[in-house]
């Protein structure tokens, strides 16, 4: 008898000491788990940039402070706002291009001016860096490797108003606070 319950005494000592060092394991385990992720979260935290739709927000909100100086110079309403992502500043890091079109203040469906307002996303911010109105009519077609690429429009003789069927395909180029 004396045995068996120096084997049982043996076995709660060794399974407790077992529990113990799993504990104590366990515990370090999570620990260690834990200030990894403190310290990946802080380098995160520094390189992480804001999502695009956040940065679209805030080029769009400039954009709105903006455009009453666009209207007045145009004597115009804004007829369409469109807004474009990709990367056009060679950052890695999405940008913004509204593309805006305006109409005559006292009404008809004429285009009396149309562009674009280019927006730089450095990952915490947008501001803007160029803008872009042609005096001839074009369209946004797309952001594809870093260059930003419209359709100038022209109208063949015998193209209706609404319709211009001449479309070249053209790149911007951004020079200073301009794109050409």
């Amino acid at each position: 008898m004396m045995i068996k319950f120096r084997f049982i005494a043996s076995a709660i000592t060794l399974l407790t000491v077992i529990s113990c060092n799993e504990s104590t394991d366990q515990k370090q385990k999570e620990s260690a788990i834990k200030e990894q992720e403190s310290g990946s979260g802080e380098v995160e935290a520094k390189t992480r940039i804001m999502s695009t739709s956040k940065a679209v927000s805030l080029a769009e909100s400039q954009f709105k402070e903006y455009l009453p100086k666009i209207l007045e110079t145009h004597d115009a309403i804004l007829d369409v706002q469109a807004s474009y992502t990709g990367d056009f500043t060679g950052d890695g890091i999405d940008d913004v291009a509204i593309y805006f079109s305006l109409a005559p203040k006292g009404g008809g469906n004429a285009i009396v001016g149309q562009g674009l307002s280019l927006y730089q996303n450095d990952g915490t911010s947008v501001k803007v860096i160029a803008g872009y109105e042609p005096d001839y009519l074009f369209s946004f077609d797309k952001i594809s490797h870093g260059r930003i690429h419209v359709e100038k429009l022209a109208y063949a003789e015998d193209d209706g108003r609404c319709c211009p069927s001449i479309k070249t395909a053209h790149t911007l180029t951004l020079a200073g606070s301009k794109a050409y």
